[in-house]
């Protein structure tokens, strides 16, 4: 576990989040992790935010191995609005006061929402993989067209978790991880699950320890996958919908873009240009910097000290 730091549950919004804290008396920084992650991905920033004299909060997002109550129709209530609305209530829950946000993966989703939603909740916002996507209209980039990408595989409902049954949890996670700590696009071919594509020779990065599995399967053993792969990967028409009032609703919050270099989503029909190239800084006037750091798609883990520097910098400066 992450030495040092504090854990409480926290009602909002209809549940009650579990959180981990460090540091006390500074600037909130509240960290939105993705999938298949946990607060636990966080426990590198959430010590060299709280020696900067932040503090620190990493959340377990509904449904990612925490609750997720179900609406009167039997439904999980999962939509972009009650993960922001979580936070909205975490940040109230918290005294009320504008936070710094980081989000990372599809974490980053709820992050880019609350800067439209909520801004005069955000005092800034740091996105690490998880470029700026309108809430309608024409894509900033594209993906995958083939039948085999993980995106398309994860997002037939029922065949990832066919697919997961096979294993334990602990293996599934791991094997998550390691497939996308890779540089190339998941793609399994027609014979092939998405867990196939896992082979022994696969590089295990150091990170990726029995304590970090044993935390983050402890969590998923209680709730299941089947909420993040319906958020991550499914229901997209549906956000869509519901997203509808914000189309055109501007990000004015100051943003940081923190990538990997080897991150396998730079390899997404068009993302790269549209990062660097000039669209992401028209679609969010306020980002002050496109940082390329080592490592991969958890560049949090990969680069620690370079994530933690770039954070602490901006969110001082």
């Amino acid at each position: 576990m992450a030495e040092g730091a504090a854990h409480r549950l926290i009602d909002t919004n209809g549940i009650k989040m579990h959180i981990a804290e460090m540091g006390s008396g500074g600037p909130t920084v509240v960290l939105l992790h993705g999938f298949p992650e946990t607060w636990y991905t966080w426990r590198f920033q959430l010590k060299a935010l709280a020696d900067a004299g932040f503090h620190a909060v990493a959340p377990d997002l509904r449904g990612f191995g925490t609750e997720c109550p179900r609406d009167s129709s039997g439904n999980f209530k999962l939509t972009p609005l009650d993960l922001v609305g979580d936070i909205v209530g975490l940040i109230y829950a918290l005294g009320g006061d504008p936070v710094f946000v980081v989000g990372h993966d599809i974490g980053t989703s709820t992050g880019w929402n609350l800067c439209r939603m909520r801004p005069d909740l955000v005092r800034a916002y740091a996105s690490l993989g998880g470029p700026f996507v309108r809430a309608g209209g024409a894509p900033t980039f594209g993906f995958p067209q083939e039948e085999g990408f993980y995106v398309n595989r994860f997002g037939v409902p029922g065949r990832a978790e066919k697919d997961f049954a096979r294993f334990d949890t602990a293996t599934v996670l791991k094997n998550i991880y390691t497939l996308f700590c890779r540089s190339e696009l998941q793609i399994a071919g027609p014979d092939e699950e998405i867990m196939d594509l896992v082979t022994t020779s696969d590089p295990i990065p150091s990170w990726l320890t029995e304590e970090f599995i044993k935390v983050q399967s402890e969590l998923y053993d209680k709730s299941g996958f089947e909420c993040p792969l319906r958020f991550t990967y499914r229901d997209r028409m549906r956000k869509f919908e519901l997203m509808a009032p914000w189309i055109s609703m501007p990000v004015t919050s100051r943003c940081l873009y923190i990538t990997g270099k080897d991150d396998y989503v730079r390899k997404f029909p068009g993302l790269d240009e549209y990062v660097t190239g000039g669209g992401m800084k028209r679609d969010v006037p306020n980002l002050v910097d496109v940082a390329i750091v080592p490592g991969g798609h958890f560049v949090e883990e990969d680069s620690p000290k370079e994530v933690n520097s770039l954070l602490i910098r901006f969110f001082k400066e």
